[in-house]
């Protein structure tokens, strides 16, 4: 029986969890070799192997500390892997059969390579964080219009900036009348005077299943593609688990009540259009700033 450590770092852990629980349960089905998988939220690994000190996930799984995680992809765009940042483009995916498509294509494996290349970790599969994106806010939000003049997080990263300047948003002093989440994670990310929301679908929240290089590479073939397939089988489970879990927010008023939720507005077609209009030509810089022909990849996949 090998052993295998995998390291949480975000929340909610048992997003996450439940992840790593059903690749545990599929490379076993797999592989006759045995895996024992130690699911490991970050305090009980810093308490458990890092003498209670903080650590950096990414260091941990490059260090080979760790064997897998399942990180961000803007984490791992801060982390070296610009490309990733690409994946966040507003209205890039069209459906998420699209993002599928875009997932499992050669697309797909030029992206995991980037990240191998760039932050020496080897990406397995794409899975989600709730899906398409809305927004909370602390005033009600049921068009585009009344975007403006609501401020935003000052720590948002260049491109969100520039999107959120681009709608007639500012930067927040204190706290922001906005946040950008998904509706599972709106607990862990909206602030308690955020309790509406806006549901603008405009990109996509997406985290990467890796493990350790060193680890990878002491595979054999056989087992690699194991792995391969067994983070495929639970990435296709999770991100429709994931889009329910948001439909099931969206949808049902007590589970709204409890999350503190008291209004979601659904931006319809038209009002997507005029968004997705308006973000046109955020989308149109940023894309020069991923590697040459990548947006018209995924777009064209």
């Amino acid at each position: 029986m090998k052993k295998i450590k995998w390291l949480l770092f975000h929340e909610p852990a048992e997003l996450f969890i439940r992840t790593a629980e059903h690749f545990n349960e599929e490379i076993n089905k797999l592989s006759a070799t045995g895996y024992e998988i130690e699911i490991l939220k970050l305090e009980d690994y810093n308490d458990k192997y890092n003498n209670g000190e903080a650590c950096d996930p990414i260091e941990e799984l490059k260090a080979g500390r760790v064997h897998m995680s399942q990180l961000y992809a803007n984490s791992l765009a801060g982390a070296g892997a610009e490309d990733f940042m690409a994946l966040s483009l507003p209205f890039l995916f069209r459906s998420h059969d699209h993002a599928t498509k875009v997932f499992e294509s050669e697309v797909g494996t030029q992206l995991l390579d980037h990240l191998q290349e760039r932050v020496g970790v080897k990406g397995l599969s794409f899975t989600y964080s709730g899906g398409y994106k809305m927004l909370a806010s602390d005033t009600p939000v049921s068009c585009m219009e009344q975007l403006k003049g609501l401020s935003y997080r000052k720590n948002d990263n260049a491109m969100w900036a520039n999107l959120f300047n681009s709608l007639g948003m500012k930067q927040a002093e204190n706290e922001p009348n906005v946040t950008q989440t998904t509706y599972p994670r709106y607990k862990v990310e909206a602030g308690a005077h955020q309790k509406y929301i806006a549901n603008t679908g405009h990109s996509m929240y997406l985290t990467t299943i890796m493990t350790n290089a060193e680890f990878w590479n002491e595979l054999s073939v056989q087992e690699q593609m194991h792995f391969m397939e067994a983070a495929k089988i639970c990435s296709r489970a999770e991100r429709i688990k994931s889009v329910d879990d948001a439909e099931v927010i969206r949808t049902d008023k007590d589970v709204q009540s409890e999350l503190g939720i008291s209004q979601v507005f659904d931006f319809d077609d038209a009002e997507r259009s005029k968004l997705q209009e308006a973000l046109d030509g955020v989308a149109k810089k940023w894309e020069k700033y991923f590697t040459t022909g990548l947006v018209d990849k995924i777009k064209n996949t």
